[in-house]
């Protein structure tokens, strides 16, 4: 029994959290903001959070599980998993003063 009290305290401590983080080189224009949204079916899809808020693309975006989701994961047994994400909008090329393009999206590597 103890030994399966200790291999059950070790598997959910090796347990991660989910943290996704994108910078971009466009500057910032505002305060961050924060939407809650969800992973559904294992992560096979999610719900989109942040599209089309901000008029010139993002500066900055951080998408992780908030303290509570790895309850409601095993309470739902994986089918759903909320998702925080915080993003900060990128300035507009008016606002910035050299009149250069603003990228709206960060390439893929």
């Amino acid at each position: 029994m103890k030994r399966l009290a200790l291999s059950a305290l070790v598997l959910t401590s090796l347990t991660g959290c989910f943290r996704m983080s994108v910078r971009s080189p466009a500057p910032r224009d505002g305060a961050p903001e924060s939407r809650l949204g969800a992973s559904f079916v294992a992560g096979l899809t999610t719900s989109d959070v942040a599209a089309g808020e901000c008029r010139h693309g993002l500066s900055r975006v951080d998408v992780y599980w908030p303290w509570w989701s790895p309850i409601v994961y095993a309470f739902t047994f994986g089918i759903v998993a909320p998702l925080r994400t915080e993003y900060v909008c990128a300035q507009g090329p008016d606002a910035s003063g050299d009149g250069a393009e603003v990228p709206a999206s960060v390439p893929a590597l």
